[in-house]
């Protein structure tokens, strides 16, 4: 589908796009008269009152809608009328098409929780909040009200710009696994097959850790927060990961570390000595991720494991005392229905996990997935809500409550990612790196450092190279950097 654009809404495409692609997606966008459809956009100031109209032409016939708005604060004039662009577009397109594609509105980003936030500390209600994002950015009521309770739920947990200048948290990336799965976007590769750059890149991120640790104590900068993530942590040998642990705890870990999670994501790594090795190195979450409890599931995605390893798992790992088990979940893997995810739902029951993320399934452009997609069809909006609201009954069986999500493109029934959690086990890292307060150093590979600026919370974003052997060459020039960040970081007062 082509879809013209008027001179002003081809200027606003980068804002619009996105969402014109809710009603009609892939649809090209030309700078002319063509096509089926013809979009015009006007956007005016006058005095103090802001405006947008989009008027559609199509086959002869023409509609028009027109949003008027006030920023927040006048140097927001800028994000106000882009958000006025986006709300006058979305109702010229719910009105001529009769549907409503998402129940998150023009909220197309990944932190919605952000918008909350933003309210919050200029003093909002959380009830005029929740009617704002309604009115202002079409949210259904029930997501103005989740993200509304979740950002109220974070409020603790956020640092003032004074901690911020304090207090950074760490992400180690590991890019092995037993094998890749389907879905899999991350940088993973399979364990088996490269051996060979495993005990190079260790020796790296050691000194990776090595300085930056340094660094930060020299600087009188506390981690809050350590994540090891990937790719599967778990996959390395015991003597492997002991040595990371070490200089984990060595270098970055102090009294002031409140949190210490491992992704041991694939039960079948999580043997007796692995899970000891964690206890005695004083992990504190453990993420023992399924995704699913369906065994025709499992095999589809390249899993390599059974539901019996994730049930052995659990248990081997509950005799050690982590105090906090997480475990992720994804809906809207194929072949899936709403009596699979029930059945996934009806384990977490007995198992009892403090944290439960669930995902929803997003088609990434890196995924194997991607690239077989007439293989595996993807769940339709109306199945995959189905099992949404299935793995929020089971949250809520458990006593668990949303403390923190997010959003992708291409998620299936333009849904959301949403963590749930015990009072008292919320997944600190998780809030600080979705809500983008603090800084966030990433060492290994593919591990992406947000630098955020206490004085004025504008955050810059680095990363380290996706392929091991790059990341080997480039540790000087990431070393360098990480460097001037901690050391301009350790200047507020």
């Amino acid at each position: 589908m082509i879809i013209g654009l008027s001179d002003t809404a081809f200027a606003y495409r980068g804002t619009i796009q996105d969402i014109i692609w809710l009603f009609y997606p892939g649809a090209e966008l030309m700078p002319e008269h063509k096509g089926e459809f013809f979009l015009h956009l006007t956007l005016r100031q006058e005095e103090q009152v802001l405006w947008a109209e989009a008027q559609l032409f199509s086959n002869g016939t023409s509609m028009a809608h027109r949003e008027e708005g006030l920023p927040l604060l006048t140097e927001e004039t800028p994000n106000e009328l882009k958000r006025l662009a986006r709300m006058a577009v979305y109702r010229i397109l719910e009105s001529f098409s009769g549907r409503r594609p998402t129940p998150w509105g023009i909220m197309t980003g990944v932190r919605p929780t952000k918008v909350v936030h933003r309210l919050l500390d200029l003093g909002w209600a959380a009830k005029d909040i929740r009617l704002y994002l309604v009115e202002k950015y079409a949210l259904r009521q029930d997501k103005a009200a989740l993200i509304t309770a979740i950002a109220e739920t974070q409020r603790p947990f956020l640092l003032s710009r004074e901690q911020a200048g304090r207090l950074v948290s760490i992400y180690i990336g590991i890019p092995f696994c037993p094998t890749r799965c389907l879905y899999c976007s991350f940088p993973s590769y399979p364990i088996k097959h490269h051996r060979t750059v495993v005990e190079p890149f260790l020796n790296v991120l050691l000194e990776e850790i090595r300085v930056v640790g340094q660094t930060l104590q020299s600087r009188g900068l506390t981690v809050q927060t350590i994540y090891l993530g990937g790719g599967t942590p778990t996959s390395l040998s015991v003597e492997q990961l002991q040595t990371l642990l070490e200089a984990v705890n060595g270098h970055l870990r102090t009294e002031g570390t409140v949190e210490v999670t491992v992704e041991g994501g694939r039960p079948d790594t999580l043997k007796e000595e692995i899970l000891a090795l964690l206890a005695q190195q004083g992990v504190t979450r453990l993420s023992i991720n399924p995704q699913s409890m369906n065994q025709k599931t499992l095999d589809v995605i390249g899993r390599s494991h059974t539901v019996e390893d994730v049930y052995r798992a659990v248990e081997e790992a509950r005799k050690y005392k982590f105090a906090t088990i997480n475990m992720d979940v994804i809906i809207g893997l194929p072949g899936e229905t709403v009596q699979d995810v029930t059945r996934t739902v009806n384990s977490l029951l007995q198992l009892k996990p403090e944290n439960v993320t669930v995902h929803a399934l997003a088609l990434k452009r890196a995924s194997h997935l991607k690239q077989r997609l007439a293989e595996f069809p993807l769940s339709e909006a109306g199945q995959a809500a189905a099992m949404w609201e299935e793995t929020a009954r089971g949250a809520s069986r458990l006593g668990l409550e949303p403390y923190y999500m997010y959003r992708q493109k291409q998620m299936v029934g333009n849904l959301e990612n949403i963590g749930y959690a015990l009072p008292g086990h919320a997944c600190i890292y998780n809030i600080q790196m979705i809500e983008e307060r603090q800084t966030i150093i990433g060492l290994g590979v593919g591990a992406g450092s947000k630098w955020v600026d206490p004085r004025t919370r504008n955050l810059v974003n680095e990363y380290n190279a996706k392929e091991p052997r790059q990341y080997v060459e480039r540790l000087d020039e990431y070393l360098r950097r990480k460097v001037s960040h901690i050391n301009h970081l350790s200047t507020f007062p």
